[in-house]
């Protein structure tokens, strides 16, 4: 009876982002995210980029304490976010970019773009946040630092390691970067959006996850290469767009659906809020 229940049972992903160690870290979000994370099961927890606030030996190590907490918890999956990112090691290309992620592969992870396989997910990561290495670069200074950016070999390799997961599983694609345009900000993510997006929709995956814009969001992503639900973490630091309150998301699949779910915090806590959306669960290969 033990094992038909865990058989049944829901897979369940905790997902973050942008914790920010350094001036805008928050004390309370990150407790109220322990709170939420021990309430478990959790599959795994994933954590989509900005660890530290300017890169910094000091804030990395304050990170890696709370990595460590999680993974008591739970399997967890990390990628970089812009913040991570040395790019002055590597500004335009010109300098050293073996030492764009020297703090992060350290502290954090020496794999910049893992996968995770667990019994019936999947999940892979990628590299968005390159600092000002030619793929995040647009004419706008504005766009310089901040911008992220993935190569046509990493889509390729991502799409490959996406398909060589086991038939059914639940696949979860992890970036920093928002993959669609931001409601408040106005401002995409990317380099190259339409075309990433097409490439993302196109690798016959269930969830992708991000962070980066500072917003919560939780949405169907229909594009002509395909469909996938969309779950864009909010901050957990001070740094909140819009005066809106910090966020996490909880994603849940069955075998017939997947949804995922935005929980706000309010009195010092995360709760489920009124951000919800499920799409049916991709058949098999």
């Amino acid at each position: 009876m033990e094992g038909q229940d865990t058989e049944h049972r829901p897979i369940r992903v905790l997902h973050l982002s942008d914790i920010h160690c350094g001036h805008p870290f928050v004390q309370a979000h990150i407790t109220a995210a322990f709170d939420v994370a021990h309430r478990g099961p959790w599959n795994a927890i994933v954590v989509s980029g900005d660890f530290s606030q300017r890169a910094r030996e000091r804030e990395f190590r304050r990170a890696r304490e709370l990595l460590d907490a999680f993974r008591d918890i739970a399997p967890v999956l990390t990628v970089p976010g812009n913040h991570d990112t040395a790019w002055w090691h590597a500004p335009f290309g010109v300098g050293d970019a073996s030492r764009l992620h020297v703090g992060y592969r350290h502290w954090i992870d020496d794999q910049l773009e893992p996968s995770l396989h667990l019994p019936g997910l999947s999940i892979v990561g990628l590299n968005s946040a390159q600092g000002l290495l030619p793929p995040t670069l647009t004419w706008y200074p504005r766009d310089w630092r901040v911008k992220g950016g993935l190569t046509d070999s990493q889509l390729t390799d991502a799409t490959r390691r996406m398909a060589e997961s086991p038939r059914g599983d639940l696949r979860l694609l992890v970036v920093h970067h928002n993959v669609v345009r931001g409601r408040l900000s106005k401002r995409w993510g990317m380099a190259r959006p339409q075309s990433t997006l097409d490439r993302i929709a196109a690798m016959n995956l269930d969830v992708v996850c991000t962070g980066h814009d500072h917003e919560e969001r939780v949405e169907v992503v229909e594009r002509r290469t395909g469909r996938f639900l969309l779950s864009a973490a909010n901050t957990l630091s001070r740094r909140m767009r819009g005066r809106r309150p910090s966020a996490l998301n909880v994603i849940e699949a069955t075998p017939s659906t997947v949804t995922v779910s935005a929980w706000t915090f309010r009195d010092g806590a995360f709760t489920p809020g009124p951000m919800t959306a499920s799409i049916p669960r991709r058949s098999p290969d």
